[in-house]
């Protein structure tokens, strides 16, 4: 039975829609981590927090006194892109007079915490970028890639069971004595970027090392690197699926120069985590921890594009703050108490969650349950929701009792997102994003245009239920 602190609460999708509308304004910047932009938005969350009826959380933390709202820490730098001198050039070495400039943003996009760079160099494709001694694989064999540029592609082979990310990728790239990295999503599209409805167009990514010295990198139009290597007697289709065949492959020189041009520069930021509770009603399980959680940045203001990023995650702190409403102005509150957490730095390798891990407001084996909500706005209508150290009937309940159990498509563990700091640290978590396409990801296309409001109501729907059943059960 559903319990009952969410007793009659109508929802408000006008509500979400005016967050998002917020948050995806130009005068917030993109909300890149450490700007002023993410500043002002943190802002905005602590307004919605107290109008919401929620308490900050001060008072349970030994370590900060001085916490109100917010939780922060000074970052190591925030990089800007200095529209006005980004140039990548293709060169053919066999045809000196053919020569491809670039349109930053349309046709390329610098990796976002690239470092200034003036670099011309050979390149040579390294199929995805994997080396993995455990199974036997290292795509660099036979290759010694000291100054030169290295192409990799995006995601893996349909063969390799195991994930790899492109900060992982880069920083092999560094190892091996490359320059500098091209990426590219091939036209052979994995089941990931099918069932999202990515196509070939440049994302925005970031791509810092472990030693946060990262090397000049740019994401390619993979239609614009098949009009190179076609020109050649090449293709990018054929490169695939010579790196597709993992077990064979050779890595090799592209007859192709590329020269890299541009000036960034780093600022001090304070990275911003907003945090609001609301206490649980039973002496006992009040102890005992939910919290919620969705991420506010985006990528800001880069190559002279704004990155609105309303579903990715206007979207789900949207959804987080309708919760917020249905729960503060329901006539019972929940058992258990339940935080709120507005993360930031997501987008730069999930630095706000790693933050609140470390210094958590509650002790984390008191954390009941982490739901992490990450662009809900878009997609089929469905949600695809990942359960890690929970029963995951658990979710199937809450998706029948709130009429959704066509709804749901559910799975384990997901290698990314603000989830992944708190599975590491042992506790059960769940994540919800949207189903299907979501053909704006990491683009400046990515408008409050883009929303689909139906979707914001399936989530809320589904969301209110497993917050019952996991904030009121035994």
């Amino acid at each position: 039975m559903p319990s009952s602190f969410f007793p009659s609460i109508p929802m408000d999708i006008g509500n979400m829609i005016q967050d998002i509308r917020e948050l995806s304004h130009p005068s917030y910047q993109g909300r890149q981590a450490g700007t002023d932009g993410s500043l002002q938005s943190a802002a905005y969350l602590v307004d919605r927090f107290q109008s919401l009826g929620l308490q900050p959380a001060n008072h349970f933390l030994k370590q900060e006194q001085d916490f109100h709202w917010f939780q922060q820490r000074s970052m190591t730098a925030v990089q800007l892109l200095e529209p006005s001198t980004i140039t990548l050039s293709l060169l053919h070495t066999n045809q000196t007079s053919m020569t491809m400039s670039l349109v930053p943003g349309q046709e390329f996009l610098p990796i976002l915490d690239s470092p200034s760079t003036r670099t011309t160099a050979r390149i040579v494709f390294v199929g995805y970028g994997i080396v993995d001694h455990a199974r036997g694989i290292d795509e660099y064999q036979g290759m010694n890639v000291d100054n030169r540029i290295v192409l990799f592609l995006r995601g893996t082979p349909p063969s390799y069971p195991g994930w790899v990310t492109h900060e992982e990728k880069a920083a092999i790239a560094k190892e091996r004595g490359a320059v500098g990295y091209l990426t590219a999503t091939g036209p052979l599209l994995g089941r990931y970027e099918a069932r999202k409805g990515l196509g070939q167009d440049p994302l925005a990514i970031y791509g810092e090392t472990p030693d946060n010295r990262p090397i000049p990198g740019a994401w390619i139009h993979g239609e614009v690197l098949d009009q190179a290597l076609k020109a050649a007697h090449g293709s990018l289709e054929a490169l695939q699926q010579a790196a597709n065949d993992i077990g064979t492959f050779r890595c090799r020189p592209l007859p192709l120069l590329v020269q890299l041009q541009w000036e960034a520069h780093s600022q001090p930021g304070t990275l911003t985590n907003v945090i609001g509770m609301l206490p649980g009603r039973d002496q006992e399980l009040r102890q005992e921890l939910i919290l919620i959680g969705a991420h506010r940045d985006h990528f800001g203001r880069q190559a002279g594009l704004l990155f609105p990023g309303a579903d990715d995650n206007a979207s789900g702190t949207s959804v987080m703050l309708e919760l917020i409403r249905m729960l503060s102005q329901s006539a019972t509150s929940p058992k258990r108490t339940v935080l709120f957490v507005s993360f930031d730095g997501e987008e730069r390798g999930l630095l706000g969650s790693r933050l609140y891990v470390s210094h958590p407001v509650f002790p984390l084996d008191q954390t009941v349950a982490m739901i992490n909500l990450d662009h809900l706005g878009a997609g089929d209508g469905k949600l695809t929701v990942g359960v890690t150290r929970m029963d995951k009937n658990l979710a199937q309940q809450a998706a029948a009792q709130a009429g959704l159990g066509d709804n749901i498509q559910m799975y384990g563990y997901f290698p990314g997102g603000d989830h992944v700091p708190f599975f590491e640290a042992g506790v059960p978590t769940v994540t919800v994003v949207s189903s299907g396409r979501h053909t704006h990801f990491h683009q400046p296309s990515d408008t409050l245009e883009s929303i689909q409001p139906a979707n914001l109501a399936i989530a809320a729907k589904f969301l209110s239920s497993l917050i019952a059943l996991l904030a009121d059960g035994p």
